[in-house]
């Protein structure tokens, strides 16, 4: 009795598939025009979407001390955590020039007082201190006009001397302006305001920049693009090489590299559109998605040739697919499987990138299973 339903159950799903692949071979327009429209809707919000900047959020769970406790004194605190700092550097080129080698000289203080000042405009900033501040409370507000008053000024005054080392290096070469930040502005727009406000002319000998951490985060989210699109260049480069190299034919070393393209397309898309945040970690996981899911593309190319020696090509696409796409589907499901158990661990990044793992094998899986064949029928003639 379980034999005869087993083979029953295997029965149906065998004239599935083969319902299934006569129905890609008998109309492939129309299969391509479906998924094309829907490939327009998922490349409109992947084309839409910004990378965000990863924070504790994304690496800590909720549910653990430290971070209820960060969120309670950063709602009591705003941007108490976040802070970035200008460093305005002593940059003589001459040996015995006129160049100023010392930041306490009036013509660097009030430098570093103007863009305090231009500082406090930019949106984000929430306080700016420097070592003008510390003059100019020693001093009645004003700063002095010669490096000597300076000098006289913080051996009157211990507690400026005092506070003055806390932005200005023993040496007397560098002077910093520190800046605290509310946490959820957006890093790359406030380092480009904070790089306009230092954009003035400065005293001759005088180099400024800006380091802290949203010039970081900038600087990470800049590089994790140029590195992602470097690497998903090459890689797709490589891939078209290899394949038209074992295929032997171009149109052949082409087409299984559309289950990546669709496959990428819709898998962003797809989880920009239910509202996942994409960091640098989880876009840097495109490369791993060429390397797997060229697989499909290559197993339906590779079977639709051999079948195509020995039958018309509606018939050979039938025979691809009735004898790949169980395999497939066993292989898809494991490597899900196998990608979603990262979401076990206690680190919310990880269950992001195994998302979008799994997500990518699965949309390539069904870009081979349903662009790659209609496109291998269109594009072979007729014996």
């Amino acid at each position: 009795m379980r034999a005869e339903k087993r083979k029953k159950a295997k029965e149906i799903g065998k004239g599935a598939i083969e319902w299934y692949a006569r129905l890609l071979a008998s109309y492939p327009l129309i299969v391509l025009a479906i998924f094309l429209i829907f490939t327009i809707f998922a490349g409109y919000h992947a084309t839409s979407m910004e990378e965000a900047v990863e924070g504790y959020e994304d690496w800590l769970p909720e549910d653990i001390e430290v971070v209820d406790t960060f969120k309670l004194v950063e709602d009591q605190f705003v941007g108490s955590f976040v802070t970035s700092t200008i460093v305005v550097e002593t940059a003589p080129r001459f040996a015995k020039s006129e160049e100023i080698r010392d930041v306490r000289d009036p013509k660097v203080l009030k430098y570093v007082d103007l863009i305090s000042e231009r500082a406090k405009l930019v949106p984000g900033v929430i306080s700016v201190e420097s070592a003008a501040d510390v003059i100019k409370d020693a001093n009645g507000g004003r700063i002095p006009p010669s490096l000597r008053s300076v000098k006289g000024l913080l051996e009157k005054d211990e507690g400026a001397a005092q506070r003055i080392s806390n932005y200005i290096s023993d040496d007397y070469t560098m002077s910093l302006v520190r800046l605290n930040i509310i946490t959820d502005y957006d890093p790359e727009e406030l380092t480009g305001e904070l790089k306009e406000a230092v954009n003035i002319k400065r005293p001759q000998g005088i180099s400024v920049d800006i380091t802290g951490d949203p010039v970081i985060d900038a600087e990470m989210m800049e590089l994790s693009r140029s590195t992602m699109q470097q690497t998903s260049f090459f890689s797709f480069v490589a891939v078209i090489l290899i394949l038209i190299i074992v295929f032997a034919s171009i149109k052949y070393g082409i087409i299984p590299l559309l289950t990546i393209v669709f496959g990428s397309v819709w898998a962003y898309g797809t989880l920009v559109l239910l509202g996942m945040r994409i960091t640098p970690t989880t876009s840097s996981v495109l490369a791993m998605i060429i390397g797997i899911g060229i697989d499909f593309g290559i197993q339906v190319t590779k079977r639709f040739r051999y079948e195509l020696q020995l039958h018309e090509r509606e018939e050979a696409m039938v025979n691809t697919l009735s004898n790949v796409l169980y395999p497939m589907c066993i292989a898809a499901i494991a490597a899900v499987i196998g990608f979603k158990c990262l979401s076990l661990g206690k680190l919310p990044i990880m269950a992001d990138v195994g998302t979008m793992m799994a997500a990518g094998v699965v949309f390539c899986m069904v870009a081979a299973i349903t662009v790659v064949p209609t496109l291998l029928v269109l594009f072979e003639r007729r014996r």
